[in-house]
């Protein structure tokens, strides 16, 4: 089956294993620990919307597999999910209905929605799919205040950071990416019904080398003909390799947002 999609960052793409490594790397820790706090039932049936990689679908079957439950996990390009026990990869558009009739206990989708016009008819969907009781945990950047420079060795190096930091977001956003949506989740599960809203925000300083600055590093490789053709020069983007490879530079992350609601039992 073929699936086509605006969606900027291609898993088929020759860079993505390396920035979803990166990526998963940067932002698992904080995902498993909101994990945990959630009172899954023995058994749980969870599904992984757009599982990338596949680590925190991974994370997740170990979670449930010893209680009898399982994860579904989909992608508009799975490959790079492998198969577990307790794990079912599946291509799936989330923009399209629903992959199967269950309903779910978990329901976990990570820098997904954010750059999917549909967000919010896709939201709707999700909450129909949760089993009564069940949790639906969404995690997007608050993409409204861009990344900044923190410690550059120039002023010069300082404009190349923001000017391919300003370059990335306006691709994006011409992707179909909205900045805002991160800081809307929270009003958008309530909005839905759902209930025990709660929201937590992460951010921090990335050094040159670190999980994080990778990941930068991989989108301006990965969008490198978007940036040239937004305007940026090819010294601007290896300039803003090398200064991301560095130990001594240090850039403020991407907020991840996190908010989880439940859908009454």
């Amino acid at each position: 089956m073929s699936v086509t999609t605006d969606y900027a960052f291609d898993n088929q793409a020759a860079q993505a294993p390396s920035r979803l490594g990166a990526l998963e790397a940067a932002y698992d820790p904080i995902t498993i620990a909101r994990v945990a706090e959630l009172d899954l039932p023995a058994g749980a049936r969870c599904w992984e919307v757009g599982a990338g990689g596949g680590s925190i679908a991974h994370h997740l079957a170990d979670l449930v597999r010893p209680g009898g439950g399982s994860v579904l996990a989909t992608d508009i390009e799975p490959a790079l999910t492998t198969p577990a026990a307790g794990l079912e990869t599946r291509q799936h558009d989330v923009r399209g209905p629903l992959p199967s009739a269950n309903r779910y206990d978990l329901i976990h989708a990570r820098l997904v929605l954010g750059h999917l016009p549909e967000r919010r008819e896709i939201l709707a969907t999700l909450v129909e799919a949760l089993a009564p009781g069940g949790w639906l945990l969404i995690e997007e950047f608050d993409a409204t205040s861009l990344q900044r420079p923190l410690t550059v060795p120039s002023a010069a190096d300082a404009e190349v950071i923001d000017r391919v930091v300003d370059l990335t977001q306006r691709s994006l956003v011409a992707s179909g990416a909205d900045p805002a949506w991160g800081n809307a989740v929270h009003a958008a599960l309530a909005g839905v019904g759902l209930t025990d809203v709660h929201t937590r925000v992460h951010a921090e300083s990335w050094s040159g080398g670190s999980a994080g600055a990778r990941l930068m590093a991989h989108n301006t490789v990965q969008l490198r003909e978007r940036l040239l053709t937004a305007g940026a020069t090819e010294a601007e983007l290896d300039r803003m390799g090398e200064l991301l490879a560095d130990p001594a530079v240090a850039v403020t992350s991407w907020p991840l947002v996190s908010t989880r609601g439940r859908r009454a039992a």
